[in-house]
C-alpha cells in the first residue's frame, strides 16, 4: 500500500534524496637549530609499564626557541606556558584590534573568562540568527557575531546580540554583503580577515575564546569539555571520518571522563579551522601572528592548509600519543594542541551520512556542514534535516508554500524501493564497514558499472515517487513534505568504491538531500525536509490535525515495489538529535 498523510494544519514526516550516482562523482618553514627544552614542574604520578614503582611525569614541557628565550630560565619557560592574566584596571578595554573590535567588549561579553565568536554578512543573516539561537537554547550569553556590512551590525543589534562592525580587510564594500561562494577569491579573502580575527582574540589577556564557523549547530554546551584541558593551548576540529577516541584503549581510557576524550593522534587527519578553541597563552599569540603573517605574504595560500603546516612544523606529527589526546610538539614545539573527537563535533559527513554520534553512543556537542554538496541552500537544508535549524518562525515557514491559497496545508507519503528482483541491496551492503576495508574493491572508474547502474535505479524509483506526490500535493493546494530517500552509494567528489574512504558505515543508507537533488537551483519554498514534522520550532496546534489516507496498490505496483529495509538508520536519530533533542518528536 502507498499511505499519504495530508495535515490541515500540520506536517508529519519525509526526507530526502541523494544523488544518484555518487561516485565518481608544508609550506613549512626550516626549524631554528637550537631549542631548549625546559621542565615545567611536576604535574601527576605515573608508574612505567612493567614497573610498580611510581615515577615523576612533567607533563608541560617547553620548547623555548633561542632565537626568542636566549639564555631562558626555568621562570621564563614558565612564563610562556602561562595563561596571561586580565588586567585588574582593564585600561586597555579602549583598545580597537585589527578587526575594529575592542578589549573592552570582549570582557563585557565573556562570561567566566570564555566568549564564543563568528561572524557573517547580511547574506548569511538567516545563519547567524540561526547560530545565536542555538547558543540562547542552551542557555548561553557569551557569544558574538562580527558584522561585515552595516545590515548585519543592525540586525544583530536588533537582536541584542553582542556584534561590532568587522567589515573585510581584502573585499570591496559591495562584494562583502553577497555569497563568498566556497573556494571563490572573496571566499580566501574572508578567510584572511578569519585569522586575523582569531589573532585578535588571542591578544585579550585572560580571555579563551571558541572561533566558530556561522555553519556550526551548537547542540550542547562545550565548555566543560574544554576545561577538561587546561594545559592545552588549541584544540581543534578534524575532517577525520571515524572515530579515534578509543583506538588503544590501554592507553586512552585512564584518560576519558564519561566516555568521552579527544582523538588519539592530532596529525591522523586534517585539521579543520571551523571550530577551535584558543587559550590566551604565548604558544597561542605566537601561532596566530605567524598563520596570520604567511596568509598575508601569499594570496594563494588557503588558510586551513596554512594552520595544518603549522601545526606539523618541525617534524611534530612524529611523536608518540600518551593517550592524552594532547601533543606538546605543535608549531615547533610551542604549543599544546589536541583534536577535537570527530563523533562529538561533528563533520558533514560523520554527522549526516554516518550517524557516528549515534554509532559509538556519544551526545554530539555540535555539528559543521561540511562535506556537502548543495552550497549555502544545502548546509541550511541539512540543519533543518537534523532538527537543529532555529529561526523559521520568523520566516513563516510553518505556512508552506506561499504561493498557495490556503497557508499550513501539508502532505507527506511512505517512499517505496524498487523490488528485491530489480535491485538487490547486497551488492552495496558487501561494500559495509567493517566487512569492506578501503582497500577490499577497486575504485569505481565508470558509470557503468554495474552497481552504478543498480543505485541509479534505486534512486531514480523514488525520485519518480517524489514527482507524482509534488503533482497531487499541488493539486491538493499543499505542500510537500519529502520522504527519506535510501541510496546504495555514498557520493564523493573523486572515485571511489562505494564509501568516502576513511569513513565507516553501513550501505545502502539514508543520504542528504544534497546527494540527489542540486539544492542551489531548487525552489526550497515548494518542499519541506523529511524531517519537517519534528522541527524544534513546529506548531503544537498542527500536530493535532492530521489525516491518514490508504491507497490500495494493484498486484502488479506490490510486485515492483517494497518498503525501506527493517533497521535502516535516519539520519535524526541518536543522542541529542530528533526525538532526543529539545522541542522535537521521534521521526
Amino acid at each position: 500500500d502507498t499511505r499519504a498523510s495530508a495535515m490541515g494544519l500540520t506536517s508529519a514526516r519525509w526526507a530526502v534524496g541523494v544523488v544518484i550516482a555518487a561516485l565518481l562523482c608544508a609550506s613549512s618553514v626550516d626549524a631554528r637549530a637550537l631549542r631548549a627544552e625546559l621542565d615545567v614542574g611536576v604535574t601527576d604520578i605515573v608508574a612505567p609499564k612493567g614497573s610498580n614503582e611510581p615515577i615523576a611525569r612533567a607533563r608541560d614541557q617547553v620548547l623555548a626557541d633561542a632565537d626568542e628565550a636566549g639564555s631562558s630560565s626555568t621562570a621564563d619557560a614558565a612564563a610562556a606556558v602561562e595563561t596571561p592574566k586580565p588586567t585588574s584596571s582593564s585600561d586597555d578595554d579602549d583598545d580597537v584590534l585589527s578587526t575594529g573590535i575592542t578589549k573592552g567588549l570582549v570582557r563585557r561579553t565573556a562570561v567566566d573568562g570564555v566568549v564564543f565568536v563568528t561572524w557573517a554578512n547580511n547574506h548569511y543573516k538567516d545563519f547567524a540568527r540561526f547560530w545565536t539561537m542555538r547558543l540562547k537554547s542552551l542557555g548561553l550569553t557569551n557569544f558574538m557575531v562580527g558584522a561585515m556590512d552595516d545590515e548585519l551590525y543592525q540586525y544583530m543589534t536588533e537582536m541584542g546580540v553582542a556584534t561590532w562592525h568587522m567589515g573585510s580587510k581584502g573585499i570591496e564594500k559591495d562584494a562583502v554583503k553577497k555569497d563568498f561562494g566556497w573556494g571563490s577569491q572573496n571566499f580566501h579573502k574572508m578567510g584572511r580577515d578569519k585569522i586575523r580575527l582569531i589573532r585578535d582574540f588571542t591578544e585579550v589577556e585572560g580571555i579563551s575564546v571558541l572561533i566558530s564557523d556561522i555553519d556550526v549547530a551548537w547542540l550542547r554546551d562545550p565548555t566543560p569539555f574544554f576545561k577538561r584541558y587546561p594545559s592545552a593551548d588549541i584544540l581543534v576540529s578534524t575532517d577525520l571520518l571515524r572515530s579515534e577516541i578509543a583506538l588503544d584503549p590501554p592507553l586512552q581510557t585512564p584518560h576519558m571522563v564519561d566516555g568521552e576524550g579527544l582523538e588519539f593522534h592530532v596529525c591522523h587527519a586534517a585539521s579543520n579551522i571551523g571550530i577551535m578553541w584558543f587559550r590566551p597563552t604565548r604558544g597561542s599569540q605566537q601561532l596566530t601572528r605567524e598563520w596570520v603573517r604567511r596568509i598575508e605574504a601569499d594570496d594563494k595560500l588557503w588558510d586551513q592548509n596554512a594552520f595544518n603546516d603549522l601545526k606539523a612544523l618541525a617534524g611534530a606529527c612524529a611523536y608518540s600519543p600518551d593517550g592524552t589526546g594532547l601533543t606538546d610538539t605543535t608549531f615547533g614545539g610551542r604549543v599544546t594542541m589536541g583534536t577535537l573527537p570527530v563523533s562529538q563535533f561533528s563533520n558533514g559527513h560523520t554527522f549526516y551520512a554516518q550517524r557516528l554520534h549515534t554509532a559509538v553512543g556519544l551526545e554530539p556537542y555540535a555539528v559543521h556542514n561540511t562535506f556537502q554538496f548543495g552550497g549555502t541552500p544545502g548546509k541550511r537544508h541539512r540543519a533543518r534535516e537534523a532538527n537543529a535549524w532555529l529561526g523559521d518562525e520568523e520566516i513563516n515557514y510553518f505556512d508552506g508554500d506561499p504561493e498557495l491559497p490556503e497557508k499550513g496545508m501539508f502532505m507527506s507519503y511512505t517512499p517505496m524501493i524498487p523490488s528485491a528482483e530489480a535491485v538487490n541491496l547486497t551488492m552495496f551492503a558487501e561494500r559495509s564497514w567493517p566487512e569492506a576495508q578501503d582497500d577490499t574493491f577497486p575504485a569505481i572508474e565508470t558509470v557503468d558499472e554495474e552497481i552504478v547502474q543498480r543505485n541509479k535505479e534505486l534512486v531514480s524509483f523514488q525520485i519518480k515517487q517524489i514527482k507524482t506526490a509534488a503533482a497531487i500535493a499541488q493539486k491538493l493546494g499543499r505542500t510537500l513534505v519529502l520522504p527519506p530517500i535510501l541510496c546504495g552509494l555514498d557520493r564523493v567528489w573523486f572515485p571511489h568504491f562505494g564509501r568516502f574512504p576513511g569513513s565507516a558505515f553501513a550501505l545502502p543508507f539514508v543520504c542528504p538531500v544534497d546527494h540527489v537533488i542540486n539544492m542551489d537551483l531548487a525552489d526550497a519554498s515548494k518542499f519541506r525536509e523529511w524531517t519537517f514534522y519534528s522541527h524544534p520550532e513546529f506548531p503544537a496546534e498542527m500536530r493535532e490535525s492530521v489525516a491518514t489516507v490508504e491507497v490500495e496498490a494493484s498486484d502488479a505496483d506490490d510486485a515492483l515495489s517494497r518498503p525501506f529495509p527493517d533497521g535502516t538508520e535516519y539520519c535524526v536519530r541518536g543522542p541529542g538529535t530528533g526525538g532526543d533533542s529539545p522541542g522535537g518528536d521521534s521521526p
